[in-house]
């Protein structure tokens, strides 16, 4: 794989205990390879790794999961869209764990997990289903830790961002949000964006303002945050509950491994035709930007982890990278 290393300069803006402190990072430009430009599908919502496969989620189409082959490139579907036992009309993958899969649905506030077996033919069995009944908050988005507790995202409802769940989804508590001024109460749908975890240690990103942050859950349900950052300035209009058309866009992903956090960030404004991202930024746990890579000529809105492989989709294109390539500045 060739990789070219660029002189451009980003600058950050931090916040992680001493807001305004700046970080500069060199870009390192990569020319990734591509997998195939022949996805008979729209851009999904998620990507996921499942080893041999790649599953793409893509709610309000015709089916609601596709799993690519890695090796074969066949693309197999699986649900469709409705309101039966086995339907989804807002799906999204919660949590995927040797042969189990959890699915969410915020529009029919169910949670599924399936076994799934990925062989000749994509199967899936239903193993247990539960409801959220909190009719007072609405959750727009949901992610599921290995240490048995889910995080929902609060759209509605709550002046809290995040709601920590057990696994029946019966309501915890709530904790978290973004310090700015003038935001609606008990709206937070201008600051959704997507999780990742590892063990205890939970990580966010924000979509529409650069917001990433940490937080360990522990066996006792504490919620403590670790570090966060404002790697934009969020540009908010508190009289017209709109972003600044300058404001910049932040995350369209995240995921991390024992060792990292892999972000796609966009950093462009409201101003910008193209917003999907082009950098793929990475922190260590402890919040530490170690890495900024910027792929030559390539957008992408969707990020997936497979040991040493990371796979971006976006324009059409299915991408592949090493990232273990990537000097990163540890």
């Amino acid at each position: 794989m060739r990789i070219i290393y660029s002189f451009y300069l980003l600058l950050f803006l931090v916040s992680c205990g001493n807001k305004g402190r700046k970080e500069v990072l060199s870009e390192m430009e990569i020319v990734p390879e591509l997998v195939t430009d022949e996805l008979p599908i729209l851009p999904p919502l998620q990507m996921k790794d499942m080893k041999t496969h790649l599953l793409f989620v893509t709610p309000g189409m015709e089916h609601n999961l596709l799993f690519f082959d890695k090796e074969t490139q066949e693309v197999s579907a699986w649900g469709k869209l409705g309101n039966g036992p086995d339907d989804f009309i807002s799906a999204l993958c919660i949590g995927e764990k040797e042969n189990r899969i959890k699915l969410f649905d915020s529009n029919l506030r169910k949670c599924v997990e399936y076994e799934l077996l990925l062989q000749d033919t994509v199967s899936l069995s239903r193993l247990q289903e539960y409801r959220y009944r909190t009719d007072s908050v609405t959750l727009l988005g949901l992610h599921a830790m290995n240490n048995g507790v889910m995080v929902g995202f609060a759209g509605f409802g709550c002046d809290n961002m995040f709601v920590l769940l057990n696994e029946k989804m019966e309501m915890i508590k709530s904790f978290g949000n973004i310090a700015i001024e003038g935001k609606p109460e008990k709206n937070n749908l201008q600051f959704y964006g997507w999780f990742t975890s590892y063990k205890d240690k939970l990580f966010f990103v924000s979509q529409l303002t650069g917001y990433i942050v940490c937080y360990t859950i522990d066996g006792e349900n504490n919620t403590i945050k670790e570090w966060e950052h404002y790697l934009t300035e969020p540009l908010y209009d508190a009289e017209t509950q709109k972003w600044d058309k300058e404001n910049k866009y932040g995350f369209y992903d995240v995921l991390c491994n024992e060792d990292y956090v892999f972000a796609a960030f966009s950093g462009k404004n409201g101003l910008d035709k193209k917003l999907l991202p082009q950098n793929i930024l990475v922190f260590t746990h402890t919040g530490r930007l170690v890495g900024n890579i910027r792929y030559k000529d390539v957008s992408f809105g969707k990020i997936a982890l497979s040991d040493d492989s990371l796979y971006t989709i976006g324009e059409d294109k299915l991408m592949i990278c090493n990232w273990k390539n990537w000097k990163l500045q540890n």
